[in-house]
């Protein structure tokens, strides 16, 4: 029988490391030759960075593929699907970290501030140049050395330089130039994202969503419109689309009745219905093509 998708954790790679628990940075080659079925379509609980500094290749993530090129990031967020197929002489650095490692002593997740990990707006890759990019690999090189040998305040250390790494991303990345301020950005949807993100599986009303954000399902619904162009509606259900899409090109050994029940529908012919109305196909035609 067909296996269901994987999704691997830090310690997957790593288990013999202190900080395996939230924190790993390796050269892509090396990971490449210990963990070969990194390749194969796969899941993370935790956030990935993919810098590449030579070769070439493709990188899908979540049914979008990207090109692999040169002085590039690819930007993933917990659950998120990928795999890449890079030219052998494809090099780069790795850099893995859960939420709770990177918050630290933060008390809420800010990481949905960095436009890169914002899914619902921007693409999760940078294209830039070797120039821009050198503070970046100067600083993924420092993280490597910190974490290499075990020292005082180690963990405070790679968080401080995790930090830096991701303020200096966002500089680079391209919205950065176009919408420079922060509050451009409504905090509110960082957390319709994150609650949406817990909740879609129950398929709760947009009620429920305004409620927990104290604000009106109105008001909710037009920050919405104004930022990502889409009703809250579309949102809830775009989101379900996607991982319905998962479970049917990744998940061989689940019926469609099963992935049905999987997503909170207890009628399966009301699920078909549902995706054909949203993707224009049926789930076994879309799982015939995949």
């Amino acid at each position: 029988m067909p296996q269901k998708l994987p999704v691997y954790r830090i310690p997957d790679f790593t288990a013999a490391k202190a900080l395996a628990r939230g924190f790993h940075i390796v050269d892509l080659q090396t990971h490449r030759q210990k963990h070969a079925f990194v390749q194969a379509p796969h899941k993370h609980d935790f956030y990935l960075l993919l810098h590449v500094s030579a070769g070439q290749g493709t990188h899908t993530i979540d049914f979008t593929e990207y090109p692999v090129q040169a002085d590039s990031f690819y930007f993933l967020t917990p659950g998120q699907v990928h795999a890449w197929e890079l030219s052998t002489d494809t090099q780069g650095t790795l850099l893995f970290f859960t939420p709770e490692f990177y918050q630290g002593a933060y008390s809420t997740d800010t990481l949905r501030r960095f436009p890169f990990f914002q899914s619902w707006q921007y693409a999760p890759v940078l294209f830039s140049s070797k120039e821009a990019l050198h503070p970046v690999a100067q600083l993924l090189q420092q993280m490597q050395q910190e974490y290499a040998q075990v020292k005082a305040f180690q963990q405070e250390a790679l968080r401080a330089h995790l930090e830096l790494l991701l303020i200096q991303l966002a500089r680079l990345y391209p919205v950065a130039t176009v919408q420079p301020d922060a509050q451009s950005w409504p905090f509110q949807l960082y957390q319709l994202e994150s609650l949406v993100e817990q909740h879609y599986l129950e398929h709760q009303p947009i009620s429920f969503y305004s409620e927990a954000l104290h604000l009106t399902p109105k008001y909710l619904n037009e920050l919405c419109k104004q930022n990502l162009g889409k009703t809250t509606s579309d949102l809830l259900q775009e989101r379900l689309i996607l991982e319905a899409k998962r479970l049917l090109t990744h998940s061989p050994h689940l019926t469609i009745a099963q992935i049905a029940g999987q997503l909170g529908f207890e009628d399966n012919s009301y699920f078909s219905r549902f995706f054909k109305k949203q993707t224009g196909t049926t789930p076994e035609k879309f799982r015939q093509k995949a």
